[in-house]
């Protein structure tokens, strides 16, 4: 008799773990929702200070067309002026944490420009990050614009 309540006590064991597990993650997807517009907003300001808190000093870009910069690089371009951003206005951000890691994927409508010549108005995002010392800190991210 006890092998056919192993599965139902497993069954509700488990959806117990992952009922935690899910509100446990809450205040990490919270978290990593406001950096991303913390991000954004900087971005727009052309904020270096906050940018540089943002990104952790191994932080590597991919832009839409496949060109890779590091933190250094995006920072020279926002002094620069070459970076102009107008706007950014993100959507349909889901959060994936594992640990003292996590991606966050999602949409980016933008105005803007690099220099001279118009950002594409959408793009697809992925952005990982790491915990460092309480604060999440961006390491890489990539976009791709796309197409219809």
């Amino acid at each position: 008799m006890t092998t056919k309540w192993f599965p139902l006590c497993a069954a509700i064991l488990m959806s117990l773990c992952g009922a935690q597990a899910q509100n446990r993650s809450r205040p990490v997807e919270s978290a990593l929702i406001d950096v991303e517009n913390r991000w954004v907003a900087a971005l727009v300001k052309g904020d270096i200070a906050t940018l540089d808190m943002t990104l952790a000093d191994t932080y590597v870009d991919t832009d839409e067309d496949g060109h890779q910069s590091d933190k250094p690089g995006v920072l020279a371009v926002l002094k620069s002026g070459d970076l102009k951003m107008q706007s950014i206005k993100l959507s349909d951000m889901h959060v994936y944490a594992y640990g003292n890691f996590a991606v966050v994927r999602g949409t980016a409508q933008q105005a803007g420009a690099f220099r001279g010549q118009a950002l594409k108005p959408r793009v697809v995002f992925t952005d990982s990050f790491i915990l460092q010392n309480g604060k999440w800190r961006a390491v890489a991210s990539h976009r791709s614009a796309p197409v219809g």
